[in-house]
Parts: C-alpha cells; sequence; structure tokens
C-alpha cells in the first residue's frame, strides 16, 4: 500500500513543473530526476543513523507528498493554463504514426505484465543486486557488510536503492522488476524529446520510440531486475536536459542534466566510458552563446554529479584505497573487467568484437562464418582475436552468439543496422549542408562506443552493456526516418520492428507469457521461478532448505557463502544467494540475516556489526568441508543437508557429526 507515495509524489511533482510552464516531457524526466535523486537521499540520510525502515521510508516520502501539495496549494504559477503556446501548435500525427504508438503500446504492456507477474530470476541478480538489498534491509543501513562477494558492496547501488525502497514499502520483491520497466517507458519519452531537439517533426519523434520499445536486448531486459536499462534512462535523461540547456539555458536544465549524469554513474560503472563523449557532443551542439554559458556553469554541474556519488566514493575508499573501489587485487577477475593497457590495436580489436555481438543469428553455419570475418579483421590489424588481456575471464575464446530469446546474450541485428545507415546518413551532406545537431549526435554515439571499448573488456554478455548507445541511438534513427524517407518508408520500418518484437515480449526464455518447450514461463510457483537463469536443477534443494528455516522458531540467521580457495575471485556457486534470502523473508522485519565466516578485506566491519547469536546458519557449499562442520556445532549442535546447502540449527535431522552424513 505504502509504495503509492513516491509514485504521488512523482505526479505532484509532474503538475509542479506544468504549473511552472515546463513541457510535459521535460515535467516527466524532471519528475523523474527528482524522484531518483531522493531515492538516494533518503536511503543515505535514514543510513546515517541506521534507521533505513519500512515505516521510516515511507514517512520520508510522505512527508516529500506533503511538502509537494503544498508547494502547489500555496504557490502562485507563471501560467494558469494547462495547455502551452508551443506544444498546442504542434503539428498533428498522421494515422500511421498513431497505430504505430499504439503496437508500442502493446508492446510496453506486455513487458509490464511480465515485469509484475514474475519473480526475480537472473543469475547476477541472484549474486550481487538482490542480496545487497536485503543486506541493507537487515543492516538498517547501506553501510559496508562483510560479505564474501565484493561487487555487492562497489558498484554502483542507485538501482537497488529503487527496488529495495519497492521492497519495503510493498512488503516482499512483488515489484523490484518494475524498477527496470519504468526506466523503460522514461527512455521512449527521453529519446522522442531528443529527436524533437534533433530537428524531428512529432511523426519523427514518434519513431523514435517506436524504435526504443522494439529494441530485442531492451525488451527482455526491462522485465527483469537487472540495472542496464536504468542506467540507460540516466543517462537519456543527461543527454535530453543538455539538448535542452542549448535552447534554454535555465538553470532547471542545468540541474536536472548533473543530477541525471550523477544517477547515471550512482547505477553503472560504464557510465564513465559512455558519459564523456555524449557530452561533449551536446555541449558543441549549442550556438557559441550556449557553449560559452555552459562553461561559466560547468563547476555546479560538475558539483552536482559529484554530490550525487560522493558517500559511495567515501565508502569505496575506506575498503580499498580508491573511490571507484577498483584496482581491487584480492577481487580477483570477478571485479577486474578493465583493459590494463589501452593501445590502438587492442581498442579497435574490442570495437570488432562488440559489434559482432549484434550479428547473431539462428543458424550456427552462418554465425561461425560471421566469426571467421571477424577473426579476419582483427588479426589484419595486428591483433589476437582471444587476446587474453582484452577478454574477460582470461583466455576465455572470441565467438559470435547464437540469437537468443535471453537477455544475457539476445543481439539487435536490424536496429544495429539502422542505427549504422543512420550515422551515416547524419554524416553526409544533404543539398550541401550538413546539420550540426545530428552530426555531432551521431559522432557522440561512435566516440562513446570507442571509449567503451578501449576502456572495458570484452565479453560473451556485453550485448546488454551496449542497450544504452542503442536507447540513445533510436533518437536519430526516428530523426533519420523521417527526414531522409519517404513516410511509406519509415511506416514500413516501424511494423517490422514492431511484428520482430513481439516475439521477445511473449516469450522470454526466462520468463515467458506463452507456455512452449524452450523457456520457462510465468505459470509455475514464484520459489520455480526464481531459478529460470541456468539454475532449474537447484529449486528442490532450496525450497526444502528454506522450509527448513521457516519450520524454525527463528529470526536471526547466519548465511555462509563457502568458497573454496581454488573459487577465490571468482563468481562461485554459493553466490547464488538470493533465492534462499527470499524464501526465508529475510527483509531486516521477519528474519535479519547476515554473512559469517568471511575472511577477506570486508571482514573488518564484523568488528561493527552488532548481530545476536545465530539460531541457524545456512551454509552454502559446505557438505563437505569438515571445517565448516566444526565451526557451527555450537549453533544447535545437528544439522541438515540439502545437496551443498547445510543449515546448522538446533533442529536439525542428524546431530552435527561432520560431513560424513549423506546429502539427501
Amino acid at each position: 500500500m505504502f509504495l503509492v507515495l513516491p509514485v504521488t509524489a512523482f505526479l505532484l511533482f509532474c503538475r509542479i513543473l506544468r504549473k511552472e510552464s515546463v513541457d510535459w516531457r521535460r515535467a516527466i524526466l524532471g519528475a523523474a530526476v527528482f524522484c531518483g535523486a531522493s531515492v538516494a537521499v533518503i536511503t543515505e540520510a535514514l543510513s546515517a543513523g541506521q534507521f533505513l525502515t519500512r515505516a521510516a521510508v515511507a514517512i520520508s516520502w510522505l512527508a516529500i507528498c506533503v511538502g509537494e501539495f503544498l508547494f502547489l496549494k500555496f504557490r502562485t504559477s507563471r501560467i494558469s493554463r494547462t495547455e502551452h503556446p508551443a506544444e498546442s501548435s504542434a503539428e498533428p500525427l498522421d494515422v500511421a504514426a498513431k497505430w504505430l504508438l499504439a503496437g508500442s503500446g502493446v508492446i510496453a504492456l506486455l513487458i509490464g505484465v511480465t515485469a509484475v507477474v514474475a519473480p526475480p530470476s537472473m543469475w547476477d541478480a541472484m549474486d550481487y543486486h538482490l542480496p545487497r538489498m536485503v543486506m541493507w534491509m537487515s543492516n538498517h543501513s547501506v553501510r559496508f557488510y562483510p560479505t564474501p562477494d565484493y561487487v555487492q558492496l562497489i558498484w554502483g547501488p542507485w538501482a537497488e536503492y529503487a527496488m529495495m525502497h519497492t521492497y519495503l514499502l510493498w512488503g516482499s520483491d512483488r515489484f523490484v522488476n518494475m524498477v527496470q520497466f519504468f526506466s523503460m517507458t522514461g527512455c521512449l519519452v527521453g529519446v522522442s524529446l531528443i529527436s524533437k531537439s534533433l530537428g524531428a517533426s512529432p511523426r519523427g519523434q514518434a519513431l523514435a520510440a517506436v524504435v526504443c520499445v522494439t529494441i530485442p536486448e531492451g525488451v527482455l531486459e526491462a522485465s527483469g531486475p537487472m540495472n542496464t536499462y536504468v542506467l540507460a534512462f540516466w543517462m537519456t535523461a543527461t543527454v535530453a536536459f543538455l539538448m535542452s540547456w542549448n535552447e534554454d539555458p535555465s538553470w532547471f536544465n542545468l540541474v536536472c542534466a548533473g543530477l541525471s549524469a550523477g544517477l547515471a554513474i550512482f547505477t553503472k560503472g560504464t557510465a564513465y566510458a559512455y558519459l564523456p563523449f555524449l557530452v561533449l557532443a551536446c555541449w558543441w551542439m549549442g550556438s557559441a552563446s550556449a557553449r560559452i554559458k555552459y562553461l561559466k556553469r560547468a563547476a555546479p554541474l560538475l558539483l552536482l554529479v559529484i554530490a550525487v556519488n560522493v558517500p559511495q566514493y567515501v565508502r569505496c575508499y575506506e575498503l580499498t584505497g580508491s573511490p571507484l573501489g577498483v584496482p581491487l587485487p584480492d577481487g580477483g577477475t570477478r571485479v577486474h573487467q578493465t583493459v590494463d593497457q589501452i593501445n590502438l590495436k587492442g581498442t579497435l580489436a574490442n570495437v570488432l568484437r562488440n559489434a559482432s555481438l549484434q550479428l547473431g543469428t539462428p543458424s550456427q553455419r552462418i554465425n561461425l562464418r560471421i566469426e571467421q570475418a571477424f577473426r579476419w579483421s582483427i588479426r589484419k590489424i595486428g591483433a589476437d582475436p582471444d587476446d587474453p588481456e582484452m577478454i574477460w575471464l582470461k583466455g576465455g575464446p572470441f565467438r559470435v552468439n547464437h540469437t537468443s530469446l535471453s537477455e544475457i546474450s539476445a543481439s539487435n541485428p536490424l536496429h544495429f543496422f539502422l542505427l549504422m545507415i543512420a550515422i551515416g546518413l547524419a554524416s553526409w551532406k544533404r543539398e550541401g549542408v550538413t546539420r550540426r545537431s545530428e552530426l555531432w549526435f551521431a559522432l557522440g554515439l561512435i566516440g562513446a562506443f570507442f571509449l567503451f571499448s578501449a576502456l572495458v573488456q570484452w565479453q560473451l554478455w556485453s550485448s546488454r552493456h551496449e542497450l544504452p548507445l542503442f536507447v540513445l541511438g533510436a533518437a536519430l534513427v526516428g530523426l533519420i526516418l523521417d527526414q531522409r524517407f519517404p513516410r511509406w518508408v519509415g511506416t514500413a520500418i516501424g511494423v517490422l520492428l514492431l511484428i520482430f518484437a513481439l516475439p521477445f515480449a511473449l516469450t522470454n526464455h526466462h520468463r515467458s507469457l506463452v507456455r512452449w518447450s524452450h523457456g520457462d514461463d510465468v505459470y509455475q510457483p514464484r520459489s520455480v521461478l526464481y531459478f529460470t537463469d541456468t539454475h532449474e536443477t537447484l529449486a528442490p534443494t532450496f525450497i526444502a532448505a528454506a522450509d527448513a528455516v521457516n519450520k524454525l522458531d527463528c529470526a536471526n540467521i547466519a548465511f555462509d557463502s563457502y568458497v573454496a580457495p581454488s573459487d577465490a575471485g571468482h563468481d562461485a556457486r554459493s553466490f547464488f544467494v538470493y533465492p534462499l534470502m527470499a524464501m526465508t523473508h529475510a527483509d531486516g522485519l521477519t528474519r535479519s540475516v547476515w554473512y559469517s565466516g568471511v575472511n577477506n578485506l570486508t571482514s573488518r566491519y564484523a568488528e561493527r556489526e552488532r548481530h545476536p547469536a545465530p539460531c541457524a546458519v545456512v551454509c552454502l557449499d559446505c557438505a563437505n568441508v569438515p571445517a565448516k562442520w566444526d565451526e557451527y556445532r555450537s549453533v544447535g549442535g545437528r544439522a541438515s543437508v540439502f545437496d551443498y546447502v547445510v543449515v546448522f540449527s538446533a533442529a536439525g535431522q542428524t546431530p552435527n557429526a561432520g560431513p560424513g552424513i549423506q546429502p539427501r
């Protein structure tokens, strides 16, 4: 029920901005920025005193709503009309564009339904996105805590802050997927506004939204608990407000741009690679006077970016000696995903590798030929296609992905070709003139892609990291379809994209709305659906272990994600822990949880943790580790074994006599 409070805060702020004569798209984006900043401020402020609870978060949002209501009641608006002159004079949409938008609405609706009915299930979410959320709720603070997995601490936390707010205000993880879904819908608003700033007509702006909503990777990810679409939204808002600044150099646009950029960095580290060239391109698009004024106000813009991230910078510096949290030698390859030695050959090779991620087909034979072509091209520039210094997970071979309905490896071939055509035409003189904004926007996208390729090691799963560029590229594609092609071409491409996107919206491999034999549908029990991302065989084990814990009269539980020495620095199977936390209601209210048995740099935080003695310990990957049985013998003296998971408690099935007990 309390989840209505942030929604109300968003709507009230939209109303405030509309009464202040802000157009409807900038009002939506501005309200989103305000609410995004509020999530960060509320979370950090309550964490300072360990007051991060459901009641405190609800009261904070209620206070914001009351403040907005009073502002609306007593503030004299600049204009009293509900319709703004600039908006009323806009060219009406043609029938074809309206039907395309209706089709886009259907795609968005299917994604939204999937996001609500399906629980979070992606591997990364189970490993670190959601366990960190649970730990924050249990600790009533986002301060660092002992954990075997460094990424729970040092990687950007904003998306998980927002997910935590939905969890606290609703009382379960029912709506955590909606953070990504609303980020997608915000991107549709943002790219249409960017397209307008580039010079597109209302039809071109509609086409930009159609292109955006049909990105296959985006369609798949927008119904899940990851954070790439969240990053895409904050980057889109940053670009939209910077381009609006060129037309209206107001403090409103500047503040929103600074906060958006800060929230992008606060969400995901790839923002450091993407934002510089995009910001530079937006700056150069403006008039000479706008560029000078921008430079004069660059300091407050930068201060806003830093201010949003200061709390996380301080925590990371305290742990690793770096405000970014890296380098961290003790973290192994799981943490180390950046290129050590940047050079031209390596960068160009990664550009080719990253481009190949968008060209996978259903045919393995065709994919092999595509891979051979890319390998030949990489060798031609003097680089090794399988260079372990440029590919994450050292020694992993370069290869081309198969067409996939999984967000981890999906490609966007149609959108890739459309974007390449749009970039080419944006750089081409039309009637002897090259439009300045088109050209610089295209160059900004290219520069961002090259910098990303230079800084970040290639991964077989990097397609999702490229989503923000496809989202922003949709604005350019919409413009080019509007201005460089006959109307029927734009309509035909829009229809084609909608048809192409429909299977991705209906048959997501991990949460399909259609029953089929090649994926997991949403009609299974929620407890089973937590495991649909390659962990299906673990469902009986985890459900049985959770049932054993739920039968205990036990409110304080320790989790030991034991990592064998040979797995140190990697994504160990014991990191897959969130389903157990969710099924045992580890929300800081019903049960409080923490990590025990931690033996890395984060163990220093155990000294300030004041946990009571646990009445149960859930030890993952401990079934055959004698030392762990000895360590937890005092916890009830008994144990229950579920495959590789051991629950130590007084109600265990057998006495704790060591790992000789046969797993059930």
